[in-house]
């Protein structure tokens, strides 16, 4: 009677859990990356510089979903076919966004404890935004527009600068700015995004009227803060932006966290497989010799 093989290394709940898992989140790419291409499809987006990307949420669906279907392929393929180097380059991508992502936790942290450190580092530069500004209402993007928008009305800002005066942006748009040739019924004014509102109130489209109207001073035509812009958000986004991690830095880290303990989980997971793929290699490199022919088949 022939010697009798081992039960393989290779546990079949490790292995199709990472299939099953990473098939399930492929699918899930596939479904936004075709959604943001369609969408794009159907604007006839050309994306012409870093603010069209950044600012436009489908060539964001775009790119995530892409990046969500190209590493859980290499999971998915990996734990299918036992594939040693498709698991070892996931488990590689899956380590690099990993440390990623502690990085941003340390990133949220530090601006709870160490306030003064994102000013030193220069971490919310406003003179970069100018060019969101001036495209704002005069580029045929309504995504773009209606994201600045979003943007002032959640973080109830103004402009996208880091200073208490971001409203004074918009004097760099050619629809909203105060030059003395501007013929824009908008001008010296403000999106209506930018208005205060209390609760239950509709917002007025004539609300930010105005607010920008320069003023003789010394000799010299200049902003000056008036009753109208009692009624808007004066800080500007980035500003405000760093004083909403700011206050909220403890759930932002928690949620991160939260986010990686299961993605070390996937990651160990991944590991264990190819330890099992190694081991039942092992152990038919063992059984060759007295079974060639079986194994040259």
């Amino acid at each position: 009677m022939g010697r009798r093989r081992d039960k393989t290394a290779v546990n079949p709940l490790t292995k199709y859990f990472l299939f099953f898992e990473n098939f399930i989140i492929w699918i899930g790419g596939l479904a936004i990356t075709g959604l943001g291409a369609y969408v794009l499809w159907v604007k006839q987006k050309v994306v012409k510089d870093a603010f069209d990307f950044f600012l436009d949420p489908a060539t964001i669906m775009v790119t995530a979903g892409s990046i969500v279907v190209f590493i859980s392929f290499f999971g998915c393929m990996g734990a299918l076919r036992e594939n040693m180097c498709f698991l070892k380059t996931y488990n590689i991508i899956l380590s690099i966004m990993f440390f990623g992502e502690l990085a941003l936790v340390i990133f949220v942290f530090v601006f709870y404890f160490v306030p003064d450190a994102r000013e030193q580092l220069g971490l919310f530069p406003g003179d970069s935004m100018r060019n969101a500004i001036q495209k704002y209402g005069i580029v045929d993007d309504e995504d773009m527009v209606n994201l600045i928008d979003n943007i002032q009305k959640t973080l109830h800002c103004c402009g996208l600068s880091d200073n208490e005066d971001g409203y004074k942006d918009w004097n760099n748009n050619e629809y909203f700015n105060c030059t003395v040739s501007g013929l824009s019924p908008e001008k010296c004014s403000v999106p209506p995004s930018c208005c205060k509102l209390k609760p239950g109130e509709y917002i007025n489209i004539l609300c930010g009227r105005g607010v920008m109207k320069p003023t003789e001073a010394g000799g010299s035509l200049t902003l000056v803060e008036t009753d109208k812009t009692l009624g808007i958000y004066k800080v500007g986004c980035l500003r405000a932006l760093g004083e909403w991690i700011n206050d909220n830095a403890l759930v932002l880290g928690g949620i991160i966290l939260g986010i990686l303990i299961p993605q070390i989980f996937i990651m160990c997971l991944a590991r264990s497989l190819r330890d099992q793929i190694k081991l039942q290699k092992l152990k038919w490199r063992r059984y060759r010799p007295s079974n060639d022919d079986h194994f040259s088949k």
